[in-house]
């Protein structure tokens, strides 16, 4: 059964002293329902690099919350995360901020955007030439313009938007819509996350 660590958000609890790691148990069940064994990673660790190597994932997944910027450990983590999978050129996939992150991890930056927060709407490009409704809760964008080095775009929203991009020489796949919360899940999402994450 293959590995594949999981990011997570961090979210200070108010009422609490407690600054915790979350992730959506959507993402737990539909990678085991996939056949894979899902590890959520701590953010926290100091040593980042020694822990992803002792974790020795065979892929990755960077989910959603958080924008770049507000949680340092995360931050440094998901990139510790990607410089271990270039080493090792293991499979990521990226939801949302996990996109946002590794576009900016190639040297990319992000753009504020209007009328992407808890809706939906069509994207279409090369993996869907004829357009498929996706979910959307994201107000961060990558624009073409600003795509980092590297990356290839595969979806764009009516707008321009890029809504899905790929890395031309790692196996680096990334979605701004999140899978995990279609219910149920979406058979084109599964295939492309199973076909994806079941790469050596």
């Amino acid at each position: 059964m293959k590995r594949v660590a999981i990011t997570q958000r961090v979210d200070a609890i108010a009422g609490r002293d407690e600054t915790r790691d979350g992730v959506d148990i959507r993402f737990a069940r539909m990678l085991w329902d996939m056949g894979f064994l899902p590890m959520p990673v701590s953010s926290a660790v100091p040593d980042k690099a020694a822990y992803v190597a002792g974790l020795a994932p065979d892929a990755i997944v960077l989910t959603g919350g958080n924008d770049i910027g507000t949680a340092p450990d995360r931050d440094a983590m998901e990139r510790a995360l990607l410089g271990y999978a270039a080493m090792a050129r293991l499979p990521v996939f990226g939801v949302c901020r996990g996109m946002q992150m590794m576009n900016v991890y190639q040297g990319g930056s992000l753009v504020v955007i209007d009328g992407h927060v808890a809706t939906r709407h069509r994207v279409s490009g090369v993996l869907w030439p004829e357009a498929r409704e996706v979910n959307s809760y994201h107000s961060i964008a990558v624009l073409p313009e600003f795509l980092g080095r590297d990356l290839e775009i595969l979806a764009t929203a009516s707008d321009g938007s890029v809504e899905a991009m790929r890395h031309v020489v790692l196996p680096w796949l990334a979605v701004m819509w999140h899978p995990e919360r279609e219910t149920p899940f979406e058979k084109d999402d599964l295939g492309m996350m199973r076909r994806h994450l079941g790469q050596t």
